[in-house]
């Protein structure tokens, strides 16, 4: 294994945009969470890879390259906010990307990639979502969020990234390799 790292492929929200949502967030009233996300770590999960060994990594590095040249950038749009656990105290609160079919196609395309070399991948539905804050922090209930705005916001997809979870550090995820979307 690498060392005690982590690692996941996803897709990195550009930063002007990650600062304008986080700005539109904290004007916001009533959310109290415990923990954060700071914008410089907005992405949306493609793949988790955990803990990796270093061969295996270069593999999956070797697959995202070629499937890089064969996948056209994309729009995404994010809007809705939501959560994952319980509705009035949930443990993770995001935003929800529309899952269109270049989004959807290319999450196949990165998986399929990682299960090739043999690496094990979550079973469970994929849901993308772009973490705001962890961890519901107060004894009032939770209120169910109205759109971030009443447009969506909107970026293009030209590439994804192999990030490098360092939790001692701010910001926590580090692209270490950027895969150009080509075709």
């Amino acid at each position: 294994m690498t060392g005690s790292r982590h690692y996941f492929i996803g897709v990195q929200i550009h930063e002007q945009l990650a600062h304008q949502i986080k700005k539109d967030v904290d004007a916001r009233s009533g959310l109290y969470f415990q923990k954060w996300t700071a914008p410089a770590d907005y992405h949306v999960t493609l793949v988790f890879l955990g803990a990796i060994a270093k061969k295996r990594l270069e593999h999956i590095i070797e697959l995202l390259e070629k499937l890089s040249k064969d996948t056209a950038a994309f729009p995404l749009e994010l809007y809705h906010l939501d959560s994952f656990g319980q509705k009035e105290k949930p443990r993770v609160f995001f935003a929800k990307p529309n899952e269109s079919t270049p989004l959807m196609q290319l999450r196949e395309k990165v998986k399929k990639a990682v299960v090739t070399t043999g690496h094990p991948v979550e079973t469970r539905p994929f849901h993308p979502h772009m973490t705001i804050a962890r961890k519901w922090d107060t004894d009032q209930p939770f209120v169910e969020q109205a759109p971030l705005r009443e447009v969506p916001y909107t970026m293009d997809v030209s590439s994804i990234a192999l990030f490098e979870i360092r939790p001692e550090e701010t910001p926590r995820y580090h692209a270490i390799k950027r895969f150009t979307l080509h075709k």
